[in-house]
């Protein structure tokens, strides 16, 4: 009787534990907006996806839900002190940790998305504190202010950078003259290398790890330039300047090629990489492709985005950089994200769609409104198992999206 009792105790301990390989981080497992999902509804019906759970309170905050096979952790900011939220997919509280005081200058809390890696989250506040968590209880288990410790430079609405993890380097971008970049040991904090890059301050990017000619590169964009250096020991590998100053798009590798948001009227650029890493050469601009917060997803050779400003949702060609299908809408900062198939688009006024591609036009088959809240949608959607997570101000959504 002991032993079968010891048993359930162990079974039931280790059922809320995150298993060490589970990892989530922002915009899927390739920071690209694509959730490898099947058997998802390509049909919504009239009233939206049936929604499952909801939690009304967060607190403030744009923090985008990390899900695991078993636990969903995301960030909300209560009376200037961030916490770390951390439930069951069936919607249970299972804790919440405090992690110290958060941004509230303007648009106040936490911008960033945790990033859930072998056991522990990793979160950068909006005043520059990264901080290592366990995943299990949330207990810090260290935590360092990137501005005060390598002299970086806090941007006008905050720090925004989603973290980047390969093996045990933690990637951040403190934007210094000196330290722009810097890696960190993942497990204890410990600094790793400090590179000058470009001395940019941030502009409130996330960036992406590529390989190309059996060498990892750490790519970003800053305040005046879109850069490379090698992952092992931060050396500047190429830069280009930018027009604008402001980049919030994740920019997509594929292939020896980069895409890029430039911002405003500049739009977007795709740049080809040498293969050894050390330059790059531009294949095309175009003008009209500006997705400022809402980035892009890319299915097969198509590029999905804002055009034009935020008035037209468009599909551009991969290889060219010319238009090949334009959506009028009334819609703004359209954040995109898809399962491989259908696009699931939500803009800044709350308003969710599910839209199917084809080769000349787009066919809505499904919205709803979000609803609640009194600031802008500006938390990306995730999709895990069946089910669509959306963050908006003081409240978690989470509704049913799985094909019956």
């Amino acid at each position: 009787m002991r032993l079968l009792t010891a048993c359930i105790i162990m079974i039931a301990i280790f059922s809320q534990c995150t298993p060490k390989d589970d990892n989530a981080q922002w915009r899927g497992p390739e920071r690209t907006g694509i959730y490898p999902e099947k058997n998802l509804l390509t049909q919504w019906p009239d009233s939206g996806p049936k929604l499952l759970w909801r939690f009304d309170e967060l607190g403030q905050g744009y923090a985008s839900a990390a899900v695991t096979s078993n636990r969903v952790y995301t960030i909300g900011t209560v009376d200037s002190i961030s916490y770390v939220f951390t439930f069951d997919t069936n919607g249970k509280l299972l804790w919440k940790k405090d992690i110290g005081p958060d941004w509230m200058i303007n648009w106040p809390g936490v911008r960033s998305t945790p990033n859930i890696h072998d056991g522990l989250g990793y979160i950068l506040n909006g005043l520059g504190v990264l901080i290592c968590f366990s995943a299990d209880n949330g207990d810090i288990v260290w935590q360092r202010d990137i501005l005060k410790e390598f002299n970086g430079r806090n941007t006008e609405f905050g720090l925004s950078e989603n973290l980047l993890i390969d093996g045990d380097k933690l990637f951040c971008t403190p934007g210094g003259i000196e330290n722009n970049v810097v890696a960190l040991n993942r497990k204890t904090g410990e600094t790793i290398w400090t590179s000058k890059a470009n001395s940019d301050s941030t502009a409130y990017c996330t960036p992406i790890l590529i390989e190309t000619g059996g060498k990892k590169f750490f790519i970003n964009q800053t305040d005046k330039s879109i850069f490379s250096l090698n992952a092992e020991n931060g050396e500047l590998a190429w830069k280009r300047e930018l027009k604008t100053t402001s980049h919030p798009s994740t920019p997509v590798y594929r292939n020896g090629l980069l895409f890029a948001i430039d911002g405003g009227k500049s739009g977007s650029m795709m740049l080809k990489i040498s293969e050894n890493g050390s330059s790059i050469s531009e294949v095309w601009q175009n003008a009209d492709l500006n997705s400022h917060f809402g980035h892009v997803v890319v299915l097969g050779d198509n590029i999905y985005g804002l055009c034009r400003g935020n008035k037209t949702f468009g599909c551009v060609d991969w290889n060219t950089g010319k238009q090949i299908v334009a959506d009028s809408t009334k819609s703004r900062g359209i954040a995109v994200i898809s399962d491989g198939e259908m696009l699931y688009n939500y803009d800044l006024n709350g308003e969710f769609k599910l839209v199917k591609p084809l080769n000349d036009k787009f066919e809505t088959k499904g919205s709803f409104k979000v609803k609640g809240g009194t600031n802008m949608h500006f938390s990306h959607p995730v999709i895990k198992d069946g089910k669509l997570y959306i963050r908006h101000d003081n409240s978690l959504f989470v509704y049913d999206v799985a094909k019956k």
